[in-house]
């Protein structure tokens, strides 16, 4: 059934409403994570791939070997993911410290960080023996004493 010159003008002048306001909306991608993805009191150790709560945006609730298996963060030729790719973290676990270490399977220089801390450039935290944490998390724990 052929339609009607009206009926087609109809369609094209509500195809084209449809479009203007689309046009004004704004729908956030992964690039544009915030430091408000991390929900208070979640009980999540958040952390973003940039500083200042930047880039993609991933989280843990439990104790975690080797963040090489978490899809996100650093997708490059090497499949490091999220491991030494975190560059800003928060801790809103509900009754432990977050344990952070450089090394899979919790080896290698810790930081305990508190409940309700952040960080929001992992360059600016030092690590023992020197350096800075920036890029450097490859596994985690939770610590509750």
């Amino acid at each position: 059934m052929a339609k009607s010159p009206m009926m087609r003008r109809v369609g094209v002048v509500i195809a084209g409403a449809l479009l203007s306001v689309g046009a004004g909306m704004v729908f956030p991608g992964a690039a544009q994570a915030a430091r408000s993805d991390c929900t208070d009191e979640s009980g999540w150790l958040c952390f973003w791939q940039h500083a200042n709560f930047g880039g993609r945006f991933g989280h843990v609730v439990n104790s975690n070997t080797d963040w090489s298996y978490f899809n996100g963060g650093c997708d490059e030729a090497d499949r490091r993911r999220w491991s030494n790719c975190a560059s800003s973290i928060r801790n809103e676990g509900l009754h432990c410290e977050a344990v952070v270490y450089d090394g899979i399977n919790m080896t290698g220089a810790s930081w305990v960080i508190n409940r309700d801390t952040e960080a929001a450039d992992l360059a600016d935290w030092g690590m023992p023996g020197g350096g800075n944490w920036n890029d450097k998390i490859s596994s985690n724990s939770w610590w509750c004493g």
